[in-house]
C-alpha cells in the first residue's frame, strides 16, 4: 500500500511539473515581443537643395568589343549606383567634349591606343583630375609612351597569370596586412617594377605590383594590373579604388550585421554519432540541446547577435499532398528552440514544410537527390502547411521572411511563396551564384512584387581567408555583415572538412571577433527590420558637395538615421545635424540627422 502511494505521488507530481513547465513555456510566448510587428516606414524627406551647386560625376569609358570591359564596367556601374554617385559612359572610340567636369574618369578597357586623343586625358590628370584604369592594360604603342607617366619603371610586355592577393594599406576598412595566395583571387597581369614616386597598395602573392597611384602634376592616376574586378565578389576593392581617386570620398551603408541558423528549428536526428559521442559523451539530440546551442547563445550574448532561424517542418521527400504534420517531437523542438530565438531578440523566417526545394523537374543542375514538384499548387500547399504547424505553437506570429532551400528557388517557387504567405517581406538567399547556375543569386533591391531581396554574403563555421575577403568586401561597399550557418554542418564530415564541432566553434568564434574588433560600429538586426533598413538604404539618395573644407550634403528621400562612410586622411573639425565615429585610419562612421548635413574638415 505504501509503495502504491509512493508511486501515485511520484507520478502527480511528473504530470504537474510537465504541465507547469508546458503552461511556463506558453506564457513566455506570450511575454516575447514579436519582433515582427512593424512600424511602417516613416515618408521620406527632401532636402532644399541651391542654385548652381555641383555635385561629384564620373566618366567610364569602356570598350563594346571587348568582354572584359564591359563586364568590369557593369560592376563598375553597379558599385556606384549602390554608392548614389551619378556617372556617365562612353565607348573607347567616343570624342568627349569637356572631360574637365568629371570628379575621376574609368578606362575599364585594356587596349589604350583605341582611346581617342591620348593627350587630353593626360592633360585633365596633370590639371587636378583622376584617371583608374580598372584593367591591366596590353604593353601597345600608347602604354610604351606612357608607361613612365603610369608610374612604370620597368615591364615585362607578356602578361602572366598571378594567384593571391597582399594589402599593405588600409585602402580597403579592415583589411591591411591581409594576404592569401588561393587561386580563388587569380589574375592576369604585366610584370612590373614600379618607380620611387608610386604608392603601392596591393600586390599578387608573389610580389607583382598589382594597385599603384602614381601623381602627375596636380593630379593622379590609379592603375589596377589586373583582370578580377569583373565579378561581384570583388566589388569593395572597386570602393577602395575611388577613394583612392578623391581626397573625400562619403557614401551610403546599410549598417548591419546579422546571422541566420537555416534547418532551425528543425527535426534533430536521434541516436548517436561517433565523433560527438566521443568528445561530449552525449547522444546528438543532448548535443544539440546541451552543447551546440548552448555554445551559441553564448556567441550572440559574447557579439550582440540576433539570430534568424529559419524553420524546418520535417525532412520526408514528400512533394506530393497530403502534406503531413511534423510528429510531436518536431513540435517540441519548434517551442523549445523557438522560444529561446526569441527570447534571445531574434526572429522565425520559414524555410521549408521539408527540405525539398521549390523547383521543377529539371531546374536543379547539382546532384542532391532533391525530389521535382510537379505542380505549383502543392509548393503553395507544402508551405501553407509549415506555416499552420508554425502557428500551432506561435499562434499570432507574423512570418516575413524565406530561405529556400539549398538557396535552389525557380521562378514558379518564389511565386508559390509569395502566393502561401500573404505576411511575406523578404527572400534571403546568396550573393554569389554557383557554377551550375541553380542558386537563387540576388542583388539588393525591392522587386516588382514589392518583395525585398536581401542575400547572405556569406555563410559556415570554418574561417579561411576568402571567406574573410567575402566578408570585407561586404563591409566596405554595403556596410553589411550577413552570415548564415547549418546546424547539421557540424556532423557531416564533407562539409566540414573533418573538424570536431570544438573546432568549429572556434573558428566560428574568431570570425565574430574578427568582425566585433574591426567593425564594431555595426548594428546588429535580425532579417524583417533589417529588410526596412535596405530600403531605406536603397531609396536614399545623399548628394555630395565638396566646397574646399565644407562638405554639405543634400540627401533625397532621407529617413531617420541614414548611415555613411566618409572616407579621407582630414580630420572633422565640426559637424551641422550629423553625428560621426571614427573607425579607421581614414574613415569615419555618419549618422545623417536631416536630410541637410555639413561637415568642416580640418
Amino acid at each position: 500500500m505504501f509503495l502504491r502511494r509512493v508511486i501515485i505521488i511520484v507520478i502527480s507530481i511528473t504530470v504537474l511539473a510537465a504541465g507547469f513547465q508546458m503552461l511556463r513555456s506558453f506564457g513566455i510566448i506570450n511575454l516575447i515581443k514579436n519582433v515582427n510587428s512593424q512600424i511602417n516606414l516613416s515618408e521620406p524627406k527632401e532636402p532644399d537643395i541651391p542654385d548652381g551647386v555641383n555635385f561629384e560625376k564620373y566618366l567610364i569609358v569602356s570598350d563594346k568589343d571587348e568582354t572584359n570591359s564591359l563586364k568590369t564596367e557593369l560592376q563598375l556601374k553597379t558599385v556606384l549606383e549602390y554608392m548614389k554617385k551619378d556617372y556617365f559612359i562612353v565607348n573607347v572610340d567616343e570624342d568627349v567634349p569637356d572631360i574637365s567636369n568629371y570628379d575621376c574618369i574609368f578606362f575599364t578597357f585594356e587596349r589604350l591606343d583605341f582611346l581617342k586623343n591620348i593627350e587630353r586625358y593626360m592633360d585633365y590628370v596633370y590639371s587636378g583630375g583622376s584617371i583608374v584604369l580598372l584593367t591591366r592594360p596590353i604593353a601597345d604603342k600608347t602604354f610604351e609612351n606612357i608607361s613612365d607617366l603610369l608610374g612604370i619603371k620597368k615591364y615585362q610586355p607578356r602578361v602572366y597569370d598571378t594567384d593571391g592577393i597582399e594589402v599593405l594599406s588600409d585602402i580597403m576598412i579592415g583589411t591591411k596586412n591581409f594576404k592569401t595566395c588561393s587561386e580563388i583571387i587569380r589574375n592576369s597581369s604585366l610584370k612590373v617594377e614600379v618607380d620611387d614616386g608610386s604608392i603601392i597598395h596591393l600586390k599578387s602573392y608573389d610580389g607583382n605590383p598589382m594597385l599603384w597611384t602614381r601623381d602627375y602634376g596636380r593630379g593622379r592616376f590609379i592603375v589596377f594590373n589586373g583582370t578580377i574586378l569583373n565579378v561581384k565578389l570583388k566589388r569593395g576593392i572597386i570602393v577602395g579604388i575611388l577613394t583612392l581617386g578623391k581626397e573625400n570620398l562619403l557614401y551610403p551603408i546599410m549598417n548591419i550585421k546579422m546571422v541566420h541558423i537555416d534547418d532551425f528549428p528543425a527535426p534533430i536526428p536521434e541516436g548517436k554519432d561517433e565523433k560527438i559521442f566521443e568528445e561530449f559523451s552525449r547522444d546528438i539530440p543532448a548535443f544539440y540541446r546541451e552543447v551546440w546551442w548552448s555554445d551559441m547563445i553564448k556567441l550572440a550574448t559574447k557579439y550582440n547577435l540576433k539570430y534568424t532561424g529559419f524553420v524546418i517542418e520535417t525532412y520526408n521527400s514528400i512533394t506530393e499532398p497530403p502534406f503531413k504534420k511534423g510528429d510531436s517531437k518536431n513540435l517540441r523542438n519548434l517551442l523549445l528552440y523557438g522560444r529561446e530565438i526569441l527570447g534571445l531578440g531574434g526572429e522565425l523566417g520559414l524555410h521549408g514544410y521539408n527540405h525539398q526545394s521549390l523547383a521543377p523537374e529539371g531546374f536543379i543542375k547539382q546532384d542532391l537527390g532533391y525530389q521535382p514538384w510537379s505542380r505549383q499548387d502543392n509548393m503553395i500547399l507544402s508551405i501553407q502547411e509549415l506555416i499552420k504547424f508554425i502557428h500551432s505553437i506561435f499562434g499570432h506570429y507574423e512570418l516575413r521572411a524565406y530561405v529556400p532551400p539549398s538557396n535552389i528557388l525557380s521562378p514558379e517557387g518564389r511565386e508559390a511563396v509569395v502566393k502561401a504567405n500573404p505576411d511575406l517581406k523578404v527572400i534571403a538567399s546568396v550573393y554569389l551564384s554557383n557554377t551550375e547556375g541553380d542558386e537563387y543569386s540576388q542583388e539588393f533591391e525591392v522587386a516588382e512584387d514589392g518583395v525585398v531581396e536581401f542575400p547572405r554574403l556569406s555563410a559556415g563555421y570554418e574561417k579561411d581567408a576568402i571567406k574573410m575577403w567575402q566578408i570585407y568586401n561586404g563591409v566596405n561597399l554595403y556596410g553589411l555583415f550577413a552570415h548564415f550557418i547549418h546546424p547539421d554542418d557540424v556532423i557531416d564530415y564533407k562539409r566540414n572538412n573533418g573538424k570536431s564541432w570544438t573546432v568549429l566553434e572556434r573558428e566560428f568564434d574568431s570570425i565574430l571577433g574578427e568582425i566585433s574588433s574591426k567593425y564594431g560600429w555595426l548594428r546588429s538586426f535580425t532579417i524583417s527590420p533589417a529588410a526596412q533598413e535596405l530600403i531605406k538604404y536603397l531609396e536614399c539618395k545623399p548628394r555630395v558637395e565638396y566646397s574646399g573644407d565644407v562638405i554639405n550634403v543634400y540627401t533625397e528621400n532621407y529617413r531617420e538615421d541614414i548611415y555613411c562612410i566618409l572616407r579621407t586622411n582630414e580630420e572633422i573639425n565640426d559637424a551641422e545635424n550629423c553625428e560621426y565615429e571614427k573607425i579607421s585610419e581614414n574613415a569615419y562612421l555618419l549618422s545623417l540627422k536631416s536630410e541637410k548635413c555639413s561637415l568642416t574638415m580640418k
